[in-house]
């Protein structure tokens, strides 16, 4: 990896580079001269070595910057996933309403989320016109904001922006149609064009499915494992993107199990051919699509000396930085040297102490789902959240 001098380096480099080659010999008004060329020089020079150092990072996947700050990340994803990274997607939205038989709501017709709703002050369009046979119906209306920040529960009301002849202007949720996703993260992305890299297709092995399950727009990670006392049969542990999660724990919805299942059996390129889409091996009986558990991590810190309030900042993100790269291991898919599937008090005082060197302090409690434990496995689908540090 070449190393990108500053502007005063190479500015002195040139200037030693002069007198290595004029000596002492030049007249002051030569040697104020050749400062200034070296000053000019040495800021093209800089341009030169921020270039090269640019080319340098974006030749590979893991370095690589966005298309949109001159990068090929996205260049990238294209060859190993045959994509972009997923955009927003709109949630649609069934919706019950009433007016007078033979009434009218025409398309494009809107209506606004109440304030009562998840997310109030949405607006959302009718495609279709809606013509009533009785004095009820149900229409579908689709968020005109991609996303889940326009996300709708059901029983959350709607009303129309505009009155419409014979129809009662509220319109309340009944079911969700289309689930809406946020924009897939970059580093999420960046990770699954990783994993396409270096994880080799075997034909139906854990690498396989987790390379298949990222293919569902919404899916943080996914963990494979032979069911235990079946033969023939996986079971594969789903886990949303925060976001996109229905916990903000990142345990994902029954849409998106569907939609991992739906890619895992079917490959989405639809540049292939029929015949070469096909995912599942013939060998697996059954492959049960399922949620991850979060653990919910409680830590006591008994006795800090000197504890101020950006420590207690400091130290929470830390160990939060860890758990957030701790999950359960998968043979086959992950790395045997870098198994971070274990968090223990440990883990907790080399944190502490990597945060403030030298820090005093006594007992340390650890509690996962409220157990009380000195070391903690994360198997299966179990996923830490760090829910709490207290001191005492």
């Amino acid at each position: 990896m070449i190393t990108i001098p500053t502007t005063k380096q190479l500015f002195d480099g040139i200037l030693a580079d002069l007198q290595t080659e004029y000596g002492d010999g030049i007249p002051l008004f030569g040697k104020v001269f050749l400062r200034a060329l070296a000053a000019v020089q040495a800021g093209k020079l800089k341009l030169i070595y921020l270039l090269v150092g640019k080319v340098q990072k974006n030749i590979f996947i893991d370095t690589a910057d966005p298309e949109n700050s001159g990068g090929t990340l996205e260049r990238f994803g294209r060859v190993k996933l045959n994509r972009n990274p997923f955009p927003a997607k709109a949630g649609q939205y069934t919706c019950a309403v009433s007016g007078s038989a033979g009434a009218i709501i025409e398309a494009e017709t809107t209506f606004k989320s109440n304030d009562d709703a998840l997310n109030p002050g949405k607006l959302f369009i009718l495609d279709n016109d809606f013509v009533f046979s009785g004095t009820s119906g149900s229409i579908i209306l689709r968020a005109l904001e991609a996303g889940i920040d326009s996300k709708l529960l059901v029983n959350d009301e709607l009303t129309a922006t505009s009155p419409i002849p014979n129809v009662d202007k509220t319109a309340t949720v009944t079911a969700e149609t289309i689930e809406p996703f946020s924009a897939e993260d970059l580093e999420v992305y960046r990770r699954k064009g990783l994993d396409a890299y270096r994880l080799e297709p075997q034909g139906g092995a854990a690498s396989d499915y987790r390379l298949w399950a990222s293919d569902a727009q919404g899916v943080q990670q996914s963990y494979a494992y032979a069911k235990t006392g079946a033969s023939n049969e996986i079971n594969l542990y789903v886990e949303a993107t925060i976001a996109d999660s229905t916990d903000g724990k990142g345990t994902p919805s029954g849409a998106l199990l569907a939609d991992v299942e739906s890619v895992v059996e079917f490959d989405p390129d639809t540049t292939k051919p029929l015949s070469e889409r096909g995912r599942r091996p013939l060998g697996v009986f059954e492959v049960h699509y399922l949620p991850i558990t979060p653990k919910l991590i409680d830590i006591n810190i008994d006795g800090f000396v000197g504890l101020t309030v950006p420590i207690q900042t400091a130290i929470f993100n830390a160990i939060k930085a860890t758990l957030d790269i701790t999950r359960p291991f998968v043979a086959g898919a992950d790395i045997v040297d870098n198994k971070k599937d274990i968090f223990d008090i440990n883990t907790i005082i080399a944190t502490i102490l990597n945060v403030k060197p030298g820090a005093v302090f006594g007992t340390i409690t650890l509690n996962v789902d409220s157990v009380p434990v000195s070391t903690f496995t994360f198997l299966n689908g179990d996923i830490p959240f760090l829910n709490t540090i207290s001191y005492t």
